[in-house]
């Protein structure tokens, strides 16, 4: 099945960012640095309007906004 994210050309991963966090951070912290890093990452993929909401549909869907 292809991914929404197909395509974008992004360089790097997402979770290149986790090396940064401390072993003992809270579930809820988790997720709060995880929103963050997509909120980041949406915002770093310059998208149309169109493409941008269905982006944040499907975050939104999987809990990630």
């Amino acid at each position: 099945m292809a991914s929404i994210l197909d395509g974008l050309g992004l360089e790097g991963s997402i979770l290149d960012g986790l090396a940064d966090w401390p072993a003992s951070t809270t579930r809820k912290e988790w997720f709060r640095l995880t929103r963050e890093l997509v909120q980041k990452t949406i915002a770093d993929m310059d998208l149309d309007p169109a493409a941008l909401a269905e982006v944040e549909e499907a975050f939104i869907g999987a809990g990630l906004l």
